[in-house]
């Protein structure tokens, strides 16, 4: 599996799927540093990633339909968590499921919970 990381995820996060020997590229890394949100879907959709961004617009499935992508997680942390607190939590939550479940799936994600809802095959 591969994982695409959205410019508004902190860069240090590249760490945590180096751990988990998961496969992962941020935005800023491929140029979409300050792309729109549809640029950055259609980056993650051709490369066959799982998008992870702070960004609750990628939840809307008006905008975004089930079959139009690999997988969405949204980490929803408050404002002011720095870096290192982000991390941890998207840590933690990659580290207490089976990564695979991500696939075709919207997964929110916040302080000490998580809901992983599957979309289907895209």
């Amino acid at each position: 599996m591969k994982f695409f990381l959205d410019a508004n995820i902190p860069h240090s996060a590249l760490e945590i799927f180096k751990e988990l020997n998961l496969k992962c590229e941020h935005a800023r890394d491929v140029g979409l540093g300050r792309a729109d949100d549809i640029e950055v879907m259609n980056y993650a959709i051709k490369d066959n990633s799982v998008l992870i961004t702070k960004d609750l617009e990628f939840a809307n499935l008006m905008i975004f339909p089930i079959e139009s992508h690999y997988g969405v997680v949204v980490v929803r942390v408050p404002p002011f968590f720095k870096a290192s607190q982000f991390v941890n939590i998207l840590r933690d939550f990659l580290q207490s499921i089976d990564v695979k479940d991500l696939k075709n799936a919207l997964a929110i994600v916040k302080v000490g919970r998580y809901r992983i809802k599957p979309l289907g095959n895209p």
